[in-house]
């Protein structure tokens, strides 16, 4: 050390370049920005690095490189590559202590070894980095910067044992050591570089006792090593000592070691060449303090004592060094976790303030769904969806007034229980899929209004929460997005007139259909029938011929005659009045030959309807009569004459549903009250009229119904038949007793 307390070390003329190699790159990247940031020894640069190609690439350009993983766990299974690819660049262990020093030494390549569980265990790496590097490049690191010597001596005096502390002002006996320390006390005090503070503590030392040979050995790799010495000692002069022993008992002790005759004494051989009496002071926990002579008996139990003391004050300034740099880590963790967490609220603030407008921008859509509601000139209701069961919530004014229904009655109750109508029960299922999935689907239905049985198309509409079903704000105020849409509504459009108006059509088209077939295949043979006796008349004047001529005119006359009737009948009801649907069936039912076949009404189940009498009465003849001589080409054996042969005459029922009546056929195995449930509500349209043998030819029937507005079709299986007609209105009961009699 000079005369003005500076160093005679070359300056570092660029940060240490260290790379960071550890297993992930979460790992890697904190532990390299902990160790650029840690305040100890010259400035470095550190890289965080987890491939070995890359470790390969950089290693050459490095001082140093740290394997921060345990060698025996996965992480750091790779050692030895790592080792083979950073070449001549040294690399220090950063490991747990369950890695023994000694498994250390045997592995090859290992320059440095430092427990990573310590508090401190970050300076310690610092100071392994620059010995690695120390010995690597054959001179002492210098600090960064090197810092003045407070101004205030009264504060940082360091009172030495068994003196009293020097004021400010008090002469010092420059011949005295505890003087000299004294004059090195500010700096040692002030120093904030654990390389600084080493040397300056083996300096002040040396000069306090007037000897060369000093220096400082700290624990490396399970051996004191030299880590700073004396100007006149080199490095190369001295030995690795094991910690165990004399060495290892004074740092274990904190006990000094003064041997007066290495030569006499064996518990410690003689470090340098001439030296014959050695003082070994404990600093802290880091190392040990040695002072050599050349001459024996050199030092006595007043310099141990004097440098007992020196060697606390600077592991005091030691310890607050390793203190500062850990408070300057944790400062510098905080500044970090803030940032992340300033991020982090950002990144919540944005999601609430999305999340507030989806709020605002679904509670305008439900308040514009709402206003259309109140004004939508249909049956409407709405719905919401309350544990995975749609709920009626409100009606308008439109579906009370069309049903009878008291709103109160039914909302707040399942819309399955009251909207769902007759005909829709064996779609419930459907339809409550439907409501929960929120999907826009289409039912038809028959329902009682206060103006009788009408039709309806049903529409579901649910209410659109967002683009694709916007996200809800979870408890945690993360978006989640819906299983379904939450709420919607149900439109009843009265399709009933639009029913009857394609029905009437459909009659009206078929009945052009007739009277083509008609002039095509009944009026033109007629027509060339008279021609053909004219001529003849012409040729040979036989009066016999015009007899001919005008037998084809009259069979003209009956066909235009049926062709008005056609045209005219089908789609005129000549008076409709409130008819009994047995006691029409029971005249019908008489009029025809229906053999041994046996006719059954149910006395409860009756309706009266409003209809054309005649042409209803025309309608049960023609379906009875089919019905009955159906019977007699199936495994009956039934119909006119068919007890001869030793068949079951069959059962013909007519009974009355919500919407209408219905005509069945079974065999007389079954039940005649209870084998035809069920058959006559799921009926089939479309088969009465048929003329590819697949129908039964009741185009009168068809025709008839058309005219009433009525729906008909076929519901069939083995051995049973029946013909539903829906759509039909009721009549007033007293008025069709009346009218019976």
């Amino acid at each position: 050390m000079n005369g003005d307390g500076t160093s005679n070390a070359p300056a570092n003329p660029r940060p240490r370049t260290v790379l960071y190699v550890a297993g992930s790159e979460r790992t890697a990247s904190d532990g390299a920005g902990e160790l650029e940031a840690h305040p100890s020894g010259p400035k470095r640069s550190v890289h965080a690095v987890t491939a070995v190609e890359r470790v390969r690439s950089w290693a050459p350009e490095a001082d140093c490189v740290v394997f921060a993983e345990t060698p025996t766990t996965a992480a750091g299974s790779t050692l030895l590559e790592v080792v083979d690819a950073c070449g001549a660049t040294p690399v220090i262990l950063f490991t747990e202590s369950s890695f023994a020093p000694a498994a250390a030494r045997s592995t090859g390549g290992i320059d440095g070894y430092v427990r990573r569980e310590t508090d401190d265990a970050v300076a310690h790496l610092i100071d392994e980095i620059e010995w690695v590097c120390r010995g690597e490049n054959g001179t002492t690191a210098d600090a960064e910067t090197e810092t003045e010597p407070t101004k205030d001596g009264a504060n940082d005096v360091i009172a030495m044992g068994g003196k009293r502390a020097a004021s400010v002002g008090d002469p010092a006996d420059s011949s005295d050591p505890a003087a000299r320390l004294l004059e090195a006390a500010p700096e040692l005090a002030a120093c904030r570089d654990r390389d600084r503070l080493f040397e300056l503590l083996v300096q002040s030392a040396a000069d306090a006792l007037e000897r060369e040979a000093c220096w400082l050995s700290t624990v490396h790799f399970g051996e004191f090593t030299p880590r700073a010495t004396a100007p006149t000692v080199s490095d190369a002069d001295l030995e690795a000592l094991p910690r165990e022993g004399p060495l290892g008992d004074i740092l274990r002790t904190g006990k000094a070691l003064q041997i007066d005759d290495l030569a006499a004494d064996d518990r410690l051989a003689a470090p340098l060449e001439g030296i014959a009496s050695l003082c070994c002071v404990p600093v802290g926990d880091v190392g040990i303090l040695q002072v050599a002579a050349e001459e024996t008996a050199a030092f006595n139990e007043g310099d141990c004592d004097l440098l007992a003391t020196w060697c606390r004050a600077a592991a005091a300034v030691l310890e607050r060094i390793d203190a500062d740099a850990n408070r300057a880590t944790a400062r510098e963790r905080l500044r970090r976790e803030r940032d992340r967490l300033q991020t982090e609220r950002d990144r919540v603030a944005n999601d609430r303030d999305e999340i507030a407008a989806e709020r605002d921008r679904v509670a305008a859509e439900r308040d514009r769904i709402r206003a259309l509601f109140a004004n939508v000139p249909e049956p409407t209701v709405r719905y919401e969806i309350d544990d995975g069961r749609p709920i009626v919530r409100t009606v308008n004014d439109t579906f009370a007034a069309v049903f009878g229904t008291d709103p109160e009655a039914i909302v707040g109750a399942p819309v399955d229980e009251d909207t769902v109508p007759p005909g829709l029960e064996t779609r419930r299922a459907t339809l409550l899929e439907s409501l929960r999935a929120g999907e826009r689907r289409q039912f038809v239905s028959r329902r009682e209004t206060v103006d009788g049985v009408r039709e309806f198309l049903l529409t579901l509409v649910p209410v659109e929460t967002g683009a694709g079903g916007a996200a809800a704000a979870g408890e945690d105020g993360a978006a989640q997005p819906p299983d379904h849409n939450p709420e919607g509504l149900i439109v009843y459009s009265d399709v009933t007139e639009a029913n009857r108006r394609e029905r009437e059509a459909a009659a009206a088209e078929a009945r052009l259909e007739t009277i083509a077939d008609l002039v095509d295949e009944d009026v033109r043979t007629p027509l060339n029938v008279a021609r053909g006796y004219l001529e003849l008349a012409a040729e040979t004047g036989d009066q016999e011929h015009f007899a001919e001529v005008d037998d084809a005119q009259e069979r003209l006359r009956e066909l235009v005659d049926q062709l008005v009737a056609i045209a005219r009948r089908d789609d005129v009801l000549v008076e409709t009045e409130p008819v009994a649907v047995h006691d029409v069936a029971r005249r019908a039912w008489v009029a025809v030959d229906t053999g041994d076949a046996r006719l059954v009404t149910r006395a409860a189940n009756d309706r009266v309807l409003e209809a054309d009498k005649a042409r209803l009465r025309e309608l049960f003849e023609h379906l009875l009569q089919a019905v009955v001589e159906d019977a007699g080409s199936d495994d009956f054996g039934t119909g006119p004459g068919a007890n001869d042969a030793g068949g079951d005459a069959p059962i013909v029922t007519v009974g009355a549903t919500d919407d209408g009546f219905y005509v069945a056929r079974h065999s007389t195995d079954g039940d005649a009250a209870t084998d035809d449930d069920g058959l006559e509500t799921n009926p089939v349209p479309g088969r009465l009229a048929a003329a590819d043998g697949t129908g039964f030819g009741l185009g009168t029937v068809e025709r008839i119904a058309d005219a009433h507005g009525w729906s008909v079709g076929v519901a069939e299986d083995d051995d049973r038949v029946a013909f539903a007609f829906r759509g039909v209105g009721d009549g007033d009961e007293t008025d069709a007793v009346k009218s019976d009699r």
